[in-house]
């Protein structure tokens, strides 16, 4: 048997290029997008619910329990959960419904959704509206 001289095995006390397998669940994972992926309406009435609810930065939607925290006037971040789809497609919110099912299929934690952050590419299929 022919054994490589150049192989190394990794010692248990060299640092790996990779972290523990088990780690990837205490680290989110989130899909940050532009928030220009609502549409100028949807991002409207979710500012002005969280606006209501003053001194707590979870809102809960009155239609339908959508969970929303808001980061910055009109950023948010939203727990990729079925009950948050569920709520997105009962307030016939398709855009933000789309966003979580992505989200979801990447194994995401969460979504962001922020001015300054990038939009999705074009083949995806997903708006950008202009906003007022």
């Amino acid at each position: 048997m022919n054994i490589d001289p150049t192989l190394r095995i990794p010692v248990a006390h060299e640092p790996s290029a990779f972290p523990p397998a088990g780690l990837d669940r205490y680290i989110a994972r989130t899909l940050r997008v532009s928030a220009c992926h609502l549409p100028w309406e949807v991002a409207r009435q979710i500012h002005a619910e969280h606006q209501a609810v003053e001194g707590d930065n979870t809102s809960q939607s009155n239609l339908a329990g959508l969970r929303v925290l808001e980061l910055d006037d009109f950023s948010w971040r939203v727990d990729v959960t079925a009950d948050n789809i569920a709520a997105a497609q009962a307030l016939g919110w398709h855009e933000l419904r789309r966003l979580l099912r992505l989200a979801q299929t990447y194994q995401c934690e969460a979504l962001e959704l922020a001015a300054d952050n990038l939009a999705l590419p074009s083949v995806l299929g997903l708006m950008v509206f202009a906003w007022p």
